[in-house]
């Protein structure tokens, strides 16, 4: 346990139990902070937090929480708990309006993984709040003030954030699992709205909201085109009563099922298809005398009104198809040279030639993938801020799949240990299209 000077403490945020202090870093290393309580910790304490940091290390998802670095005193006996600085949090991130809702369903899908994989060890997280919810430097999320530990030692004023506080745990205090699903329901309730579920009224006490809490409904989520089954979600998520609230494993599920589909999008932001079509008009309009090109091989939808949807052309067993753009994940031979699996014949638009390719406005890089065996973080810039597509190739699959649509440049894709990957994102303006070099994870050679 390090002992800290205070001159070495810049100030932050002071909460409702602890104040934050940053700490200038040591050469070469990143900035951190230095989370203060107001008394020291006692042993009992001490053990249970750091049991509860050595389950949550070993979670899958554990790039998705904020861990507890080491824990250190201050020369006053006071101890802080270091961790990574998280420039922003979603208050910050809404401030300018709610989040594009494909983001939100992103959000929640990575924070509700998070709780999943907790709840399976019997860990509860004991307070999401808005403010417990990070974006990294890199503007990966993160959920923060993981455990009971801490607030069983050093209990919070509930006041301060009674609209995201789950009934019971208003009335009894009880922390559970199922309060942690209110929590998290209550969090993508302000990102997809801007506000919180019961936001204070004019010449409201704060015993006032508490009061909305326990006896009013949530008012359901409107306008904006939110998915009839987002709104549903969230509702559940934040029932009165606890058995009524699905738990965070079937979220995940249905978040992941928003995510996923394409056969009947209620909304731009998650109607993959559409996009698909437009970066696909996109791209036409780049050459300035392309040719006419062919019919695209496509499938028509039984639904009426659907527009058709690209077939995906299966290259080997992984590839990302994107347009005319076709990422190959190569497969070794029995020689040991690397040599693409025989495929159908497929007929392609041609190529245009480099006379009549324009060159790209807009530089679109995608950072090489961090593999952490189950899940892969994606992470990729832009020279201009874009509308983004990812497509995911998987080794033996039936072809690239669409994992993310939105304007974030992050994304944590789940993966199969062993298997190769590709990866690759597009972009667009509304005016033109553009993309990155594809990117492979386990030695996958991935061509375009």
């Amino acid at each position: 346990m390090a002992t800290i000077p205070l001159t070495a403490l810049v100030p932050r945020a002071r909460g409702p139990v602890a104040t934050v202090y940053l700490m200038a870093p040591p050469a070469g290393g990143r900035t951190a902070v230095l989370k203060v309580y107001p008394q020291p910790l006692d042993r009992r304490t001490f053990n249970g937090l750091e049991v509860e940091q050595a389950k949550l290390a070993g979670l899958r998802s554990t790039g998705s929480i904020l861990l507890v670095d080491s824990i250190d005193e201050l020369p006053d006996g006071r101890n802080g708990l270091r961790m990574e600085f998280c420039p922003q949090s979603l208050p910050d991130l809404v401030r300018g309006g709610p989040l594009p809702i494909a983001d939100v369903v992103i959000l929640g899908q990575i924070l509700a993984t998070v709780l999943a994989e907790a709840h399976d060890l019997g860990l509860v997280h004991g307070g999401i709040t808005p403010a417990n919810v990070l974006e990294r430097a890199s503007g990966q999320p993160a959920l923060g003030d993981f455990g009971i530990a801490l607030r069983l030692r050093f209990p919070r004023d509930l006041m301060g954030d009674a609209a995201y506080t789950a009934p019971e745990v208003l009335r009894d205090g009880e922390l559970s699992e199922q309060a942690d699903v209110y929590g998290l329901g209550a969090v993508l309730y302000l990102a997809l709205t801007g506000h919180s579920p019961f936001p204070a009224r004019t010449g409201e006490a704060a015993d006032d909201v508490v009061l909305r809490v326990l006896r009013e409904p949530v008012p359901a989520v409107s306008g904006r085109d939110v998915p009839a089954a987002l709104t549903a979600l969230l509702m559940r998520m934040m029932a009165k009563e606890p058995g009524d609230r699905p738990d965070s494993a079937e979220a995940v599920r249905e978040l992941e099922a928003l995510l996923l589909s394409t056969d009947e999008p209620e909304s731009d932001d998650l109607d993959f298809d559409d996009f698909s079509d437009e970066l696909a008009a996109a791209r036409i309009t780049q050459a300035a005398h392309q040719p006419p090109p062919r019919a695209p091989i496509a499938k028509t939808s039984k639904k009426k009104g659907k527009r058709p949807r690209k077939e995906l052309v299966i290259l080997g067993a992984a590839t990302i198809a994107l347009l005319a753009v076709v990422p190959v994940l190569l497969q070794p031979g029995d020689d040991g040279t690397e040599t693409e699996q025989t495929t159908p014949a497929l007929t392609l638009e041609p190529s245009p030639t480099p006379s009549q390719t324009a060159i790209p406005a807009v530089q679109l890089e995608l950072k090489p993938p961090q593999d952490h065996g189950t899940s892969v973080v994606l992470q990729w810039t832009s020279s201009k801020p874009l509308n983004y597509a990812v497509y995911v190739a998987e080794q033996g699959g039936k072809g690239a799949q669409t994992s993310y649509k939105g304007s974030g440049t992050s994304l944590t894709v789940k993966v199969s240990p062993g298997l190769k990957y590709c990866f690759e994102v597009q972009g667009t303006d509304g005016n033109a299209i553009y993309t990155s070099k594809p990117k492979a994870i386990r030695g996958a050679t991935c061509k375009s």
